[in-house]
């Protein structure tokens, strides 16, 4: 088996588990002031019940999560690995909706909780941190410019190497390592690597933009550490949007190598695998190392039963925001990491048909190629 199919048969068995294990941390990596994308007081981390909700919908994710995985793994081991990867996908959207709505069951008993224990808000407090001295800066957007290195580099490499290349070109292989498609030589096909990378330039200058633009969550209780720890935390995602773009547009530049023939195709496959899996590790070490909006940093600062602000009416269904009187068009999560688009502003419209237009674009590029 050849080093690229092992890593396929690596990434089709770590999906699934990977995945579930995040959503299982989900709860334990938003700020202590939600619960289940229901707004309660800070003190609520601590309340024996809130606590078991949490402990309850980890469990019930972990134990579906196994049984998903091994059926993954009894498709890759009895019936075949091109059949695996179809499963992997398909158990992975299954987690992902069963993730979903176990999060509005144990959102409804959130509910329950906040109403048993008279957690309301008297008003509405907020607070701002004028010229944010001390606070950790973001990467600038401008970083993304060293995105055209790498594609500089594909290009000289079509350029160079097209009049050697082989004839038909090899641009698929089974999980076995053979190669069982090829294409014509054509200018179009050397262009495919370079799609491949502006596509991930592009994704990786929108979602460091929208994360620079995003909605800063300042508690009116601690301004100064909130801020701070919001600071830090993007500051880490802007600097891993950089290096996730630059990493995966550099394997971009051995899959073009592959194709004029300099390096074998197995190279060039199992190298754009491996960086996307190793690309995860940073997502995952800094999802845990600072929660949602850097909310890990602030473990241990003391907690109370106050709660300054109540939105939970603005968002719908736990994920989508929507509040026309707030002028963000980005904002942080209520429930996972991240940040989302508040849907009571026309842009968020523009710029959700203009992602799926992308999308659309890939998949028939994909198609025709």
């Amino acid at each position: 088996m050849s080093a690229e199919s092992v890593l396929s048969v690596v990434t089709i068995l770590i999906l699934v588990p990977l995945c579930g294990v995040i959503f299982a941390l989900t709860p334990w990596l938003t700020p202590k002031g939600e619960l289940f994308s229901v707004s309660v007081p800070t003190a609520a981390a601590s309340d024996p019940r809130a606590r078991s909700l949490k402990r309850a919908y980890s469990l019930w994710v972990l134990v579906v999560t196994a049984l998903l995985t091994g059926w993954v793994s009894y498709v890759l081991v009895a019936i075949h690995p091109n059949m695996a990867a179809l499963a992997s996908c398909v158990a992975t959207v299954v987690l992902v909706l069963f993730g979903y709505f176990l999060m509005l069951h144990y959102r409804d008993k959130a509910q329950d909780l906040k109403r048993a224990r008279g957690w309301k808000a008297r008003g509405r407090k907020s607070a701002a941190v004028l010229g944010g001295e001390g606070v950790p800066k973001p990467v600038p957007l401008s970083w993304e410019l060293l995105n055209l290195l790498p594609i500089a580099a594909s290009i000289m490499v079509a350029v160079l190497g097209y009049d050697s290349a082989p004839d038909p070109i090899p641009i698929h292989a089974g999980m076995d390592g053979v190669v069982n498609g090829w294409a014509e030589k054509s200018v179009q096909v050397m262009l495919l690597p370079m799609l491949f990378q502006l596509a991930m330039a592009g994704t990786m200058t929108i979602s460091h933009a929208m994360l620079l633009g995003s909605k800063r969550p300042i508690d009116p209780r601690r301004p100064a550490s909130s801020a701070f720890a919001y600071g830090a935390y993007v500051h880490a995602w802007s600097a891993c949007c950089v290096g996730i773009g630059l990493a995966v547009n550099a394997s971009g530049v051995v899959l073009e190598a592959s194709l004029v023939g300099w390096v074998s195709f197995d190279v060039g496959g199992t190298t754009l695998t491996a960086v996307a899996l190793a690309v995860l590790v940073p997502c995952v070490v800094l999802a845990v190392r600072y929660g949602q909006n850097g909310t890990r940093l602030l473990v241990r600062l003391p907690e109370d039963f106050t709660l300054p602000a109540d939105d939970d009416d603005r968002w719908y269904g736990g994920v989508f925001y929507a509040n026309r009187e707030d002028p963000a068009v980005v904002v942080p999560k209520r429930f996972g990491i991240g940040w989302t688009l508040n849907l009571g502003r026309p842009v968020s419209w523009l710029i959700e048909a203009g992602l799926v237009a992308i999308c659309v674009v890939a998949l028939v590029a994909a198609l025709q190629g």
